[in-house]
């Protein structure tokens, strides 16, 4: 329950104006090391979804063969986590504002997004999976923007570009682990929904946030700026010219992340993988070998196959139109997955293959581009003013020409590419949250976080996954890919537009909380 405003006064805080110069509150290093675990598990379950999308795309219960709109289905299912999910962070905002608890706000949050995250591998219609991604959004929408604010709150500014890093490298490190669980999972036991269930270890967690001791907040803003609701908050943010910059900038890049995460797995899938019925396909689908996991295919749809025998290798999305006026609804959703395993060829890459590179290059970049991000902008920090907008500016449009790359390159050329774009555009994260955490003062900071994760997600990755899907349904993904890439132009513009207002903004948010320290 609310503790009232009493809760906003840090009575350990400096009082003599040297909160720059400040040490760490007791236990941020023990709390800032949860709070990089939860993190971890937050991007392992968003990228569970989208290791498996080619399975779901093949699998029956969820889709019939003939259905003209799977891969805008699929997209939406990000949407749906990514709209609960943006749409629920205000109200936890202002629950933070007005001085609620916030390890009790973490906790409930983790559990709730762990379950339902966990229960995706119980869903047995495409409605029921839809269901479940809104809740996991609904939860992780309780945890982000109180954990950022915190990790703010429990360190100096002189700090925070490093910690805010090191928290945020949970990014790289947790999607590469989701799409890890999820290719390898899968194949091993050839069923998406053993992937999911992995994430209900995240209920640990929330019962750890629930057992931890509060931190004094630092001491409320009392000059006229100071906002009393959500929609002040809001005003006051507009005339902030760094925070709409910085927050502009990076709705286009998670536009572009955003897509690229949920659709690269099923891109080289379909770009890379063939599919062939033969005789010898049938075969296998009446005699399944003894150690394969799948039942039979009767004979009476095996019959049903058997003018769709030819030798023409075909992609994913031609195999499905191939077979597709050949199963009844029934058929298509006992049967559409097995006959899609099994016809395709043996030079083809298997989606674990593929996830597990995919997770490689997200992790060993991202990482890679998150601490270089933050190193880079603390060197120059000194020395250019504005440092931090022009390092992930300039590293965006670095991204854009590798970017291209990857979509006309061939493969394995085409993975080096991948990782080029991955560390630019990932070369936002430590220096973007940081640029958001300074600019703005302690009393507003976790409502700032959370406008900014509505505005990102609302006008970012909610849109470009079912964009993406919708445009590949009538043409390809690579079409659809392409489309997308002005995105990163206009974020790196937007960045290094912004780097002449952040010297002044960040001087004014310090000197507000030196004043009422």
């Amino acid at each position: 329950m609310g503790q009232g405003r009493t809760m906003l006064v840090d009575k350990s805080g400096p009082s003599d104006g040297t909160i720059d110069t400040a040490p760490p509150l007791a236990g941020a290093n023990r709390a800032l090391a949860l709070m990089l675990i939860i993190n971890l598990f937050n991007y392992i379950d968003r990228q569970v979804l989208s290791a498996v999308l080619p399975r779901l795309q093949m699998d029956g219960t969820l889709f019939a063969a003939d259905d003209t709109n799977v891969q805008l289905k699929l997209g939406a299912l990000t949407s749906a986590f990514l709209a609960a999910y943006m749409l629920f962070s205000p109200l936890v905002g202002w629950l933070d504002g007005h001085g609620y608890r916030r390890w009790i706000i973490l906790g409930v949050g983790v559990s709730l997004w762990s379950l339902a995250s966990g229960g995706s591998g119980f869903a047995t219609t495409y409605w029921i999976l839809f269901l479940t991604r809104c809740f996991v959004g609904v939860g992780e929408g309780a945890y982000v923007p109180v954990s950022s604010a915190m990790i703010a709150d429990i360190y100096p500014p002189r700090q925070r570009s490093t910690v805010i890093a090191l928290y945020n490298m949970a990014i790289p490190v947790g999607s590469a682990i989701g799409f890890l669980i999820g290719g390898q999972v899968s194949d091993y036991f050839d069923d998406w929904r053993h992937a999911f269930w992995f994430t209900f270890l995240g209920l640990f967690l929330g019962v750890l946030c629930f057992l931890k001791k509060e931190f004094p907040r630092p001491r409320v803003i009392t000059t006229d700026t100071v906002a009393h609701s959500y929609f002040d908050v809001l005003r006051l943010l507009t005339r902030n010219k760094s925070f709409v910059m910085c927050c502009a900038g990076m709705t286009a890049i998670t536009f572009v992340i955003g897509g690229v995460a949920a659709w690269v797995p099923s891109y080289v899938f379909q770009r890379e993988a063939r599919f062939v019925m033969t005789a010898t396909t049938l075969e296998l689908l009446t005699n399944p070998p003894a150690d394969v996991k799948r039942h039979p295919v009767p004979a009476s749809t095996i019959t049903k196959l058997q003018p769709k025998v030819d030798s023409d290798e075909r992609d994913l999305v031609a195999f499905k139109k191939h077979i597709s006026d050949s199963l009844d609804a029934k058929e298509s959703a006992l049967y559409l997955e097995s006959i899609i395993v099994v016809s395709t060829t043996e030079s083809s890459p298997k989606l674990g293959t593929i996830s597990t590179i995919f997770g490689g290059i997200v992790v060993i970049g991202g990482l890679v581009a998150t601490g270089v991000g933050a190193w880079l902008g603390e060197l120059l920090k000194p020395r250019l003013s504005g440092a931090y907008f022009v390092v992930i500016g300039v590293g965006a449009l670095l991204a854009f020409p590798c970017y291209l790359g990857l979509l006309y390159a061939p493969f394995p050329l085409a993975w080096l590419f991948v990782f080029l774009s991955v560390f630019g555009l990932f070369m936002h994260v430590g220096p973007g949250n940081t640029i958001l955490a300074n600019v703005v003062t302690s009393d507003v900071r976790a409502t700032a976080f959370a406008i900014n994760i509505l505005v990102i997600h609302a006008l970012g990755d909610v849109i470009s996954p079912p964009l993406i899907g919708a445009v590949a349904d009538v043409s390809s993904l690579q079409t659809a890919f392409l489309l997308m890439s002005v995105m990163i132009i206009l974020g790196g513009v937007l960045w290094i537009a912004g780097a002449r207002f952040l010297e002044a903004d960040t001087r004014r948010a310090i000197e507000a909380e030196r004043r009422n320290g």
